[in-house]
């Protein structure tokens, strides 16, 4: 839970109020994929494409995982993760479009 889901839950105790479900249920990360997580959202604005999303694309990771120090093995790990999570968000956002009528 980050710093402002901390504050909304102190809030909430104090209030004795419940926890907001969204806090509450918020899926939590295993140590040490944060890295990965933040590093998708910095690539991510970095992404071209416009209206047609494309993929965070190769060279913008092995760019991003040169400029913390990766090594070889948290290069590999960067690219799997970030691929895997930018397929599901790209996916994500192709449901929200709305359909075509033809």
């Amino acid at each position: 839970m980050g710093p402002h889901e901390q504050n909304l839950a102190m809030q909430a105790m104090r209030m004795n109020q419940p926890i907001p479900e969204r806090i509450a249920k918020a899926p939590e990360l295993q140590l040490g994929l944060q890295l990965y997580l933040q590093g998708f959202f910095d690539m991510d604005t970095d992404r071209q494409g416009g209206f047609g999303t494309m993929p965070i694309s190769h060279s913008t990771i092995a760019d991003y995982a040169a400029a913390f120090g990766f090594d070889a093995e948290q290069t590999e790990d960067l690219h799997a993760h970030i691929r895997s999570m930018d397929n599901a968000y790209i996916r994500w956002l192709d449901k929200k479009k709305p359909k075509a009528n033809g």
